[in-house]
């Protein structure tokens, strides 16, 4: 007896892990709209473009990390932390909690969760129309019509609202449900500040900066296995005009003019991100906002999972997890 047909959308974590959990009860089918996979996660040289971290208390992504044979090393906290105030710099102790960083960077998960797959995900393949009819689902893309027994989006909420039509359509409540659901990350825009050497750590600071002035607003320590750099979040506000510029003068007023000669500079708006964010997510969060929801469409067979959908530890790699683990439940 054949396997029945799931079809997945989206190459994140969430998307990739579900399709681990569930090829060997069904025919598994990724797409993503990207030409590459990973979602949120983005590397650049090494460099975690996207999410960085993972805490201690999230048991089901270490154990992942554990069972896929990574090897994680925890954020470097040690020194002095930096305020970039109006009237000057000033240096704190800060109270940060621990965390971890996957070795060779958070691209390293994708990685070996693809290497798992038994098909890989078809890139490029951006989905157009999911509809109903009979006991199946059409899934109409940019590359070809699939027709499938089941089907998990892990989409953004508000991309899946937006950038996808449903027949029959969505019911009221969900559609503004989800729309209302804020993208993770939708805001963000990081930068990764790279340089010959940790000269931070040499004049006994952590790399974390605060700052209301510069147009990054919080900055870390970010230096891999065989480089040093710093990363930072940029302000709401920061102007994208001689940005390059901006922010080494920034961090020449922080630390000196041993910060005024970056080896290379990289910069994600994930503003930007067409198939990440929308124009509802462009404003920052004021607070972490209360995720969770499972919820389904076309008589159960549509879930909508992703990380946003995870009840604890809804938005980050955590929730991922957790949403693809109740997905998979959920199926078999």
């Amino acid at each position: 007896m054949k396997n029945k047909k799931l079809l997945i959308i989206g190459a994140g974590l969430s998307g990739l892990y579900s399709a681990v959990l569930l090829q060997d009860s069904y025919d598994v089918t990724v797409v993503e709209a990207r030409d590459r996979t990973g979602g949120r996660i983005m590397g650049m040289d090494g460099h975690d473009m996207g999410p960085s971290w993972v805490w201690p208390h999230q048991k089901n992504i270490l154990q992942l990390i554990e069972r896929l044979e990574l090897e994680v090393f925890s954020q470097y906290t040690e020194g002095l932390a930096l305020y970039d105030a109006p009237d000057g710099v000033q240096r704190f102790t800060p109270s940060t909690a621990p965390s971890y960083r996957i070795k060779g960077g958070i691209s390293q998960l994708v990685d070996a969760l693809e290497k798992r797959l038994k098909k890989s995900a078809n890139l490029n393949e951006k989905v157009l129309s999911l509809t109903q009819t009979n006991e199946m689902i059409v899934v109409k893309t940019t590359a070809k019509t699939y027709e499938v027994d089941k089907v998990i989006s892990t989409l953004p909420p508000r991309l899946a609202v937006e950038s996808i039509a449903y027949v029959p359509g969505l019911p009221e409540a969900l559609h503004t449900q989800l729309q209302n659901t804020p993208t993770w990350m939708g805001y963000s825009a990081k930068c990764v500040i790279e340089y010959p050497h940790a000269f931070w750590r040499e004049e006994g600071l952590s790399g974390f900066g605060v700052s209301h002035v510069g147009p990054l607003g919080e900055i870390h320590d970010a230096c891999t296995t065989d480089k040093a750099a710093l990363f930072g979040f940029l302000h709401s506000y920061a102007k994208y005009d001689n940005l390059e510029e901006a922010v080494i003068q920034q961090l020449i007023q922080l630390h000196g003019q041993n910060a005024a000669n970056p080896s290379k500079i990289y910069f994600v708006d994930w503003k930007k991100e067409t198939y990440t964010s929308t124009a509802l997510d462009a404003m920052p969060l004021r607070e972490h906002p209360s995720y969770g929801f499972d919820v389904t469409h076309f008589d159960g067979k549509l879930i909508f999972s992703g990380t946003e959908s995870a009840f604890r530890e809804g938005g980050y790699l955590e929730g991922a997890i957790t949403a693809a683990m109740r997905s998979a439940s959920n199926l078999l």
